[in-house]
């Protein structure tokens, strides 16, 4: 009898160690067939991660009581079509641990700026490889957001980051992402970058400003920063039958301590819910003084076949005037599985 009670008191310690805290393993799986375009060879391509890269992570929470909790979470980001791993690195998508409670999270590590975040969810095609206003490559300053689209770009993500999330205050949410360069030396300052910004997401209303600075090493001689800025604001209304959006981006970059002219950046779009289907549409342009305009038109349909998988088919053409007359293409059928 004694040995059946220290049986069930052990079950129930361990029990309610079991309640106070989680393991989450959750991924991502993404894959398409179609062409790219660049621009006069056309490739047919399987590629990864049409709509959302793929991915899979841990997620980890334990109550510490008083309504405070300790989290993490690593995402490790993996090309489908090859098994590749993300640019070499372990968990490339983010890496980070930290502290949440009801006014917010507070999280170290390799983390999304709050950018990314925002523009995210502010553009309709929602950063996906068909997304008009994706990065265009490689700017001056090292920065890649995507493959192809109009805008200049950015870093999504930032190492050695200190971020802080907000709690919803009534749709009202704000948040910014500080990573420490480590790179100062006794020749030159650290090359430190940020990303903040504020969202207001209630009923049919979605509004957002954001901004951020990234620094890159110094050069010598005389301290000269690279950096890349960007400044967002956007906002959609969504009617019911369909939802429209659009947004302003300014980008300047700077190199070497000369500052590039501003990119002046903008684009609207609308999304189309017809039940277990979704059309989506939007332009994008942008524009430099004395250059020619950089353009881009995006289209996806995604049909829900369950509240995991996802069947799309997504088109982006982009001409980089600025560069050069070429038109550049990128088509896709594919489908997502979330678990």
């Amino acid at each position: 009898m004694k040995k059946s009670l220290v049986a069930l008191a052990a079950l129930s310690v361990i029990g309610a160690a079991s309640a106070q805290s989680t393991v989450t393993l959750y991924g991502l799986a993404d894959v398409y067939v179609g062409s790219d375009r660049v621009g006069r060879v056309s490739n047919t391509v399987v590629s990864s991660g049409g709509l959302n890269g793929s991915r899979w992570g841990l997620r980890v929470s334990e109550d510490l009581g008083g309504g405070l909790a300790a989290i993490a979470q690593i995402e490790s980001g993996f090309d489908i079509s090859t098994g590749a791993g993300q640019q070499g690195a372990l968990f490339g998508r983010q890496a980070f641990v930290g502290v949440k409670s009801g006014w917010g999270q507070l999280t170290v590590g390799r983390q999304y700026g709050v950018y990314d975040d925002m523009k995210g969810a502010l553009s309709l095609q929602g950063n996906s490889s068909f997304d008009a206003t994706g990065g265009r490559g490689a700017t001056a300053a090292g920065s890649v957001a995507g493959n192809v689209g109009a805008w200049t770009g950015y870093a999504p993500r930032i190492n050695n980051a200190i971020k802080f999330q907000s709690a919803n205050y009534s749709g009202f949410t704000a948040g910014v992402t500080y990573g420490l360069g480590e790179d100062k030396t006794a020749a030159r300052s650290a090359s430190s970058s940020i990303s903040i910004g504020a969202m207001y997401a209630n009923g049919p209303i979605t509004v957002g400003v954001v901004h951020q600075n990234e620094g890159f090493t110094r050069t010598l001689p005389g301290n000269r920063k690279n950096e890349l800025e960007n400044t967002l604001f956007a906002g959609s209304y969504n009617f019911g039958v369909v939802k429209l959006g659009g947004g302003y981006n300014e980008a300047r970059a700077r190199v070497a301590g000369v500052t590039s002219p501003k990119a002046k950046e903008w684009f609207l779009g609308a999304s189309v819910p017809l039940g277990a289907l979704t059309l989506k549409a939007q332009y994008a342009r942008s524009k430099v003084s004395n250059q020619n305009a950089d353009d881009s038109i995006g289209l996806q349909a995604e049909y829900d076949m369950s509240k995991r998988t996802t069947a799309y088919v997504g088109f982006n053409s982009y001409s980089l005037d600025s560069v050069n007359t070429d038109t550049n293409r990128r088509f896709g059928v594919g489908i997502r599985h979330r678990f």
